[in-house]
Formats: structure tokens, C-alpha cells, sequence
């Protein structure tokens, strides 16, 4: 009840708090967003049009080349013509048959979409004299095979056995291969009708099936699709942005001290200034896919994403000491978490690394193709486990010392981390595994950014950060400890730290992979990631971490024992994967 309460009380308050031309300003811009949904629903993407302008001479020409909605077309005499095109602003000039362009990239890449589309113009004044056979005397016929990969995505079918490597798991999506042949009596050719819709853009007979002529076959790149879920973020970001504001706000101008002295828990304050704000997120999701003629599975697939947005909104909120600050916290983790869901979509139908964000799981709906319960959790687990953690370490310093002092960000991670270690029973074990799903979703932005680096040098890099990464999650807690004076840093309490820090990670890590990445296991990512035999990972995260932690109580400097931890976590990941580092 009193949750309930709290969120009619600040949908109420944030109401009243802002001002009559911000209100507006706020309503203008959603209004705003659904017309911008509705338009493009009704008529497309045009993000391309009238990019170029051409002068000519000749008038005929002008029809021919507007075709094409890249181009504005300008008519003018031969004298005019090139005074314009040599003023500026022209990027081609046609006098005549002759073709002038400047030195500049646009002006060649304007030449190469003149020459598309003068074919395209070419291919439709064919198709108007009904002889499809000499109009497409080539067609191409398209069969899926196998293609390897380093990375697949969770299959629900049969997951691979821990620790080997077979032929079947080095397969996953399908790759193109293309066989040219000429039209023949047997050959299936779609109809005059069937080809025109295909010029129009709308799915036809060719698409369905496995035959396309060279001119109509292009790569899967949904790249309208991943435009347009850009449509669904950017509520995501307005919202968050006004939760944070709203904690800010209680922090600056101390509002909130009522709160903390009722009878209300801390988690119920912060459960109920969070659901008005996810409510509304969902709620313009759903009016955005309702509009743009999407699923509503699509607002499920974003749930998630909503979830991390206002996660970190939250927490930064917290951790931030002015509103300056804020606003660099802010943006940091908005330019992270969109390269985190935004990078994998654009290899949507081209690789399975795309599965990693839930925004291909929007772009597939919106190219109505389906979405299996497996891909749903393979995107979604790791969202979901860092926005709880995000708001559990939030919630632990929502508290008078933390919301009202002057505290540094380090100071007040350090105090979450120190209230997770109190509230715990043996804390330095379960903090590792409570930090895992931070590892993990950082892991799969490492594997995104270098999946398509040449491979030797990929793994080497991602073995390096992947294992400084870890080494920073299992010492955090060892640190947090002696530099609170929790315990006293002595060798006994170093050596059993790192162990208990150690076999933590190990046991998460292993639980983790099995629910949720089993299927990389017989990859080279997957390896570095931790999947093999139980006793060599958990022999290495306990030695890591207790090097890590008899250095910290030596040196009592943190950043050279988590390097001295990386370099053994390292060492192992390297020669576990040898064979593709060294071939």
C-alpha cells in the first residue's frame, strides 16, 4: 500500500514541480514523436531525399532523374547551368550527354546514385513492353548453406557438452550462396505483375521464393528497421531523464528527508517513485508500436531496456553530487547502454552477434519474422540481472549519509558495497556472485566490438579486458573490507577472502553460463568466458583473487593487484585458446 501511495504522490508532485511552458514543451514533443510514428507507418523512411541537387540542361532529363527521391532536379540554360554548378551548392551538372562533377565525395556519390537510378528508370521502361524473358535474361537462384561462426546464438534444441568443441556447435546462421543461370522453359518466372511490386518495394512471389534477378538482390540489412526502433528509445530516454531529475531535485532541495523519517522502507520509497515512471515508458511504447502497425510483443521485448534506462537513472541520480555532475553521469551511461543494444541490431539476419541486443528482437518483429522464447532470454537475462542489481546497490544508499552530503561517486560505491557486506552473510562470496551479471553484460560488449576484428587479434584483446574485468568484480569486495577497516588486513584474512572471493565468482560464473550462454561453449569467446572443467576455473578464479589479495594487503595498492590477478587470468584464458591465437 504504501508504494501505491508514494507513486500517486509523485506523479503528483512531478506535475506540479514543473513549469506551465515545460509542460507544454513535453506534451508537444510526445505529440510530436507519434506523428513522426504514424508518418512513418503510413508512408516509410525517407531519411535519403533530396540529398543531392543536380542542374541540367536538357529537360528530358528531368522526369527521369526525379524517379529517384535522392534528387532535385534543376532546369537552366548551358550558360546558367554552369554558373550554378560552378557557385556551389550543385553536385552535378548534365549539358547535354556530358556529365561534370566536383572533387568532393558527395559529388562522386552522386554520380554512382545517378547511374542506379537511370538502370532502375531503364528496368521499368523494359517491364512495360511485357517480355519478361529478354527484360531479366539472368536469374538467380538462392540457397541457404551453414556458415561458421565463433559466435551462436542459445539454441534450446541440444546445447553443446561443457569443455569440447564438435563440428555441429561451429555452425549456426545461413550464409548465401549464389547460382547465376539463364531462364529456361522449367525455370519458375514470376509474373509482369509480381516484378512491378517488386519495384515498388512491396513483398512479392520473388522474395518468398529462392529466385531473384541480379539487379533485385540485395543483403539481409533491416537497416529501416533498426531506424526506426530508434522510434521506441527515445521515450525511454525522456523518462529517464525526468526520474533522475526528480531524485536530484530531493537531494538538492532535501524534500525527501520527510520521506526517510516515515514509516516507509527505503525500498518501498524507491519502488514507488520508479513504477509511475515505467508505466508511462511502457505505455508510449505501446502507443508507438500501435501506430506504427508493430506487435505489441514489441513493448515485452523493450521491458527490459526500459528497465536498465531508469536503473541507472536512478542510481545516478544518487551517486551524482549536483546536477552538473548528473549530467555527465547521464550521458556516460546513455552513450554505453545504446552502443549495448543499438551496435548487435545492425547485424540483424547477418551474424548471430545481433542476438545480443533485445533492439534485433524489435527489429525481427518488425520484419514479421518470430521470436523464440530462447532468443527472448538470451537478450533479455542480462538486463534484467544488472537493472536489479543496479537498483539493489541504489536502494542500499538511499539513506540520509549518502542522499544529503557531499560525498565523492567513489566514496558512495564504496558505501553500497560496504552496506551489501554488512547485511550479508559471508559477503565476499555472495558479492561476487551478486556483481556477475555486470561482468557478463560488459563481456558481451567487448565480444560486439571485436567479433569482427581478425580474429587472432580479437581474442587476445578480449582475454586481456575480459580478464581485468573479472579480477576488478572479485577484488571490489576485498578492497571495500580493508580500506573500511571491516576486517583487519592481515595474511590469514587476505588469504581467505581471496579464496571465498574466488569460489564465488567460480559458482555464479558456472550457474550463469549454464542458464543463459551454454551454446558459445564450443567457441573461442565462450572459452575465455569461463566454460570448461570445473576444477582448472575454479582453481584459477581462487588463485587470481587471492594474488589480487595478498597484493592489496602488501602493496595496499589496488590498481597494480588487480593488474598482477589479470596477468595469471590471463596467462590461463590465453593458453586455453592457443589453438587460435597460434593457429
Amino acid at each position: 500500500m504504501g508504494i501505491l501511495t508514494i507513486s500517486k504522490w509523485e506523479l503528483k508532485r512531478t506535475g506540479l514541480s514543473f513549469s506551465k511552458k515545460t509542460l507544454v514543451l513535453s506534451t508537444a514533443l510526445i505529440f510530436l514523436i507519434a506523428i513522426i510514428s504514424f508518418s512513418v507507418s503510413q508512408h516509410g523512411l525517407h531519411i535519403n531525399d533530396n540529398i543531392y541537387k543536380v542542374v541540367v540542361t536538357d529537360p528530358v532529363l528531368v522526369p527521369i532523374i526525379q524517379t529517384d527521391d535522392k534528387f532535385v532536379v534543376y532546369p537552366a540554360k548551358e550558360a546558367e547551368a554552369r554558373r550554378m554548378f560552378e557557385q556551389g551548392g550543385f553536385d552535378l551538372l548534365i549539358i547535354g550527354t556530358n556529365l561534370y562533377h566536383h572533387n568532393s565525395e558527395k559529388s562522386i556519390s552522386a554520380m554512382d546514385a545517378l547511374d542506379k537510378a537511370i538502370n532502375k528508370y531503364d528496368e521499368a521502361r523494359l517491364l512495360s513492353y511485357n517480355d519478361l524473358n529478354n527484360t531479366f535474361p539472368v536469374w538467380i537462384t538462392v540457397k541457404n548453406i551453414a556458415r561458421q561462426q565463433l559466435f551462436q546464438p542459445l539454441s534450446i534444441e541440444k546445447l553443446p557438452e561443457i569443455g569440447s568443441v564438435s563440428e555441429k556447435t561451429a555452425t549456426s546462421t545461413p550464409a548465401i550462396e549464389k547460382t547465376i543461370a539463364p531462364v529456361d522453359e522449367k525455370t519458375q518466372v514470376p509474373s509482369i505483375s509480381e516484378v512491378t511490386e517488386l519495384k515498388k518495394g512491396s513483398r512479392s512471389t520473388i522474395n518468398e521464393q529462392a529466385l531473384a534477378t541480379p539487379s533485385h538482390f540485395n543483403p539481409p540489412i533491416p537497416f529501416k528497421s533498426v531506424v526506426l526502433s530508434f522510434i521506441f528509445i527515445f521515450p525511454i530516454y525522456f523518462i529517464a531523464q525526468f526520474f533522475s531529475s526528480s531524485i536530484m531535485e530531493e537531494r538538492v532541495k532535501r524534500k525527501g528527508e520527510l520521506l526517510l523519517v516515515s514509516p516507509v522502507k527505503p525500498y518501498e520509497i524507491v519502488l514507488g517513485k520508479f513504477l509511475p515512471y515505467l508505466l508511462i515508458t511502457l505505455v508510449l511504447v505501446a502507443v508507438i508500436a500501435v501506430n506504427i502497425g508493430g506487435s505489441m510483443w514489441i513493448v515485452l521485448m523493450l521491458l527490459p531496456v526500459a528497465l536498465i534506462f531508469l536503473s541507472t537513472a536512478f542510481t545516478g541520480a544518487i551517486i551524482a553530487r549536483s546536477f552538473k555532475e548528473l549530467t555527465f553521469v547521464l550521458i556516460f551511461l546513455s552513450v554505453f547502454l545504446s552502443g549495448y543494444i543499438f551496435l548487435p541490431a545492425m547485424f540483424a539476419n547477418i551474424h548471430a552477434i545481433s542476438i545480443i541486443s533485445p533492439i534485433t528482437l524489435v527489429v525481427k518483429l518488425l520484419e514479421n519474422e518470430t521470436v523464440s522464447v530462447s532468443e527472448y532470454l538470451f537478450s533479455t537475462t542480462p538486463l534484467y540481472l544488472v537493472s536489479l542489481l543496479i537498483f539493489m546497490f541504489g536502494i542500499f544508499i538511499y539513506r540520509e549519509e549518502d542522499l544529503f552530503t557531499q560525498k565523492p561517486i567513489r566514496s558512495k560505491l564504496l558505501d553500497s558495497v560496504q552496506e551489501f557486506i554488512n547485511r550479508m552473510p559471508i559477503p565476499v562470496f555472495f558479492l561476487s556472485i551478486a556483481l556477475l551479471p555486470l561482468v557478463f553484460s560488459l563481456q558481451l560488449m567487448l565480444i560486439v566490438l571485436l567479433f569482427n576484428v581478425p580474429i587472432r587479434l580479437g581474442i587476445l584483446v578480449f582475454i586481456l579486458l575480459a580478464a581485468f574485468i573479472e579480477e576488478v568484480v572479485k577484488s571490489a569486495g576485498i578492497y571495500t573490507v580493508f580500506s573500511r577497516k571491516i576486517y583487519p588486513a592481515t595474511a590469514a584474512n587476505a588469504l581467505k577472502f581471496g579464496i571465498l572471493s574466488g569460489a564465488g565468482f567460480f559458482a555464479g560464473e558456472k550457474l550463469l553460463l549454464l542458464l543463459v550462454i551454454a551454446s558459445i561453449a564450443g567457441s573461442a569467446f565462450g572459452s575465455v568466458m569461463g566454460i570448461g572443467l570445473l576444477i582448472y576455473p575454479l582453481l584459477l578464479h581462487v588463485t587470481s583473487a587471492t594474488v589480487a589479495s595478498l597484493s592489496l594487503k602488501r602493496t595496499g595498492n589496488y590498481l597494480l593487484s588487480v593488474i598482477f590477478a589479470t596477468v595469471i587470468h590471463a596467462a590461463y584464458n590465453l593458453y586455453l585458446v592457443r589453438g587460435v591465437i597460434f593457429g
